[in-house]
């Protein structure tokens, strides 16, 4: 088994070769920093966090690296001009953090700022004037996209087909383009918008266009050829269709070895109110892409405030990255259902093993040590001990084989469905072997982990924590993360206790209400949310 993924530049299926044998080298284009993430961002940021975990579980170390679009014209409007440009970014810098923290997406190893990079884009855009790869009028620089023979190759659009728009970001002027797809390299700006000196006579100060920023950002952080670059499908073109064409020019060829696109998600329009509708252009399709102009955004606080982080990623899973991928919350609660099933095992599992230890598991043996097919996940020698083995050791091929072709989270969350049956079928709920039960239930979370949903106990597998986005609180214990509703479950556990059945059931109405079921079991009680 090997690694392929499908190259937007190839258009195919490839085998995985990072340039570095264990290392992968990941440039991730980020949020222009003008307003919050909403939840369609979210499913090309967890996208991306899912490829890292599993290149992770595969044994690569990888070197991720995102950006801030931070100077934009929207930027500078919202933020009132040069005087504010600055500190509007940083609060939706700030924002895009917490949302990311929120939804147990990894820190990046560098998160890097257009503003910061700006020496480097001059000298890049310098560069390509000496090449004869961009040309001058009224101090603003163009690229002459008629100088790259390859231009098109990556959206499969060809120059004579392009249209007036193709800069992206900044206001054209056609009469004064050699092409109309030429696109802006650098924006002259006027006293109210921020801008740098240059030191070039014809183009003397001002602001760099979109473009430029990423190729400068990623060069200088991970060399001219690295491995992976992407964004979101919106970023193929114009963006990373002129990324190439001003980077290869400079670097040679092949600048980027792999392109991955995440598709968008689609709200059904019925999720909509009255004035959004109105404002989806009288289309007459059932879904949309999620788009601030479009004013159908939901942002990432209100998902949170109605469904857990677990359950969110593991929808953002359930859909094959490059598919479309339909949202209401009617499909949200739909696969919620589905995960609570997986979820309620691993309860269940912790139930039976919290406190037990694991001296009885197999002592570890060092990857390297091991043939090329026991090597991943590094832990497997633990997963296939005891009772269950021959079931985990499918499962984990299963798993395997799905990610491997194409990262495909439906083949392997399908797997993961199948392995929950196998085991109830195989009598694990009625089982106290504690070994065996462990290595189940240390199979289940590290699993679930690789698609993003961490719901692992720091006592059951420290390891595992220690590698968490987020790491969960001592003391919820695991049981939901939530230390008040546990508060209130001893209270009702006490009332039990002393046969104040009254007190008792009143508790439990009352977290009833509140969305929560309470399951009393031979290990005490333990709560879940309802959705």
């Amino acid at each position: 088994m090997a690694l392929h993924v499908h190259n937007t530049l190839t258009k195919k299926k490839e085998l995985f070769v990072p340039a570095q044998p264990k290392v992968v080298r990941i440039y991730t284009c980020g949020l222009t920093v003008y307003s919050h993430m909403h939840i369609g961002h979210a499913r090309t940021y967890c996208f991306w966090d899912l490829f890292r975990r599993y290149l992770e579980y595969r044994g690569y170390h990888v070197v991720s690296v995102i950006n801030y679009t931070d100077i934009d014209d929207r930027i500078i409007q919202r933020g009132g001009g040069a005087a504010g440009a600055m500190d509007w970014a940083e609060r939706f810098i700030a924002s895009f953090r917490r949302d990311c923290r929120s939804l147990r997406i990894k820190d990046y190893a560098a998160y890097t700022r257009a503003t910061d990079f700006v020496d480097e884009q001059v000298q890049m855009i310098r560069d390509l004037i000496n090449k004869k790869h961009a040309y001058v009028v009224d101090g603003e620089v163009f690229y002459d996209v008629n100088t790259y023979e390859a231009y098109g190759q990556l959206s499969g659009r060809r120059i004579e087909e392009q249209e007036v728009g193709a800069s992206g970001r900044v206001e054209e002027d056609v009469a004064r383009k050699r092409n109309p797809a030429d696109f802006t390299l650098w924006k002259p700006t006027d006293d109210n918008t921020p801008a740098w000196n240059t030191g070039e006579s014809n183009w003397p100060k001002g602001r760099p266009g979109w473009h430029i920023e990423c190729s400068a950002m990623s060069t200088s952080l991970l060399g001219n050829h690295f491995d992976v670059h992407g964004g979101g499908i919106d970023n193929m073109f114009p963006h990373h269709e002129n990324e190439i064409a001003q980077s290869e020019p400079l670097c040679g060829h092949p600048w980027v070895r792999y392109w991955l696109h995440p598709n968008h998600l689609m709200i059904m329009k019925k999720e909509l109110d009255e004035a959004q509708r109105a404002a989806a252009r009288g289309s007459n399709e059932e879904e949309e892409k999620m788009s601030k102009s479009l004013g159908n955004v939901i942002g990432i606080e209100d998902l949170l405030a109605k469904h857990a982080h677990d359950e969110v990623r593991w929808f953002y899973s359930s859909q094959h990255y490059r598919a479309k991928l339909p949202f209401n919350w009617e499909l949200l609660a739909q696969a919620t259902q589905g995960y609570a099933r997986i979820k309620k095992l691993v309860t269940v599992l912790a139930d039976k093993v919290r406190g037990k230890g694991d001296a009885s598991l197999p002592r570890s043996v060092y990857a390297s040590q091991r043939g090329d097919d026991e090597r991943t996940p590094r832990m497997r020698h633990q997963y296939i001990s005891g009772r269950f083995s021959d079931l985990t050791n499918s499962f984990i091929t299963r798993f395997i084989e799905a990610m491997d072709d194409d990262l495909n989270t439906p083949n392997a969350v399908a797997a993961l469905f199948d392995y929950v049956s196998a085991l109830y079928s195989a009598g694990i709920e009625q089982s106290d072997d504690v070994a065996s039960l462990l290595a189940v239930y240390r199979t289940l979370v590290r699993h679930l982990a690789v698609l993003g949903v961490e719901i692992a106990e720091p006592a059951l597998y420290p390891e595992l924590i220690a590698d968490y986005a987020v790491a969960p609180s001592e003391q919820a214990k695991g049981r939901g993360g939530d230390a008040v509703l546990d508060k209130l479950l001893t209270m009702r556990l006490e009332a039990r206790k002393q046969k104040d059945f009254a007190k008792a059931d009143a508790i439990r109405n009352l977290l009833k209400e509140a969305g929560v079921v309470i399951e009393d079991t031979a290990q005490g009680s333990r709560w879940s949310s309802s959705g």
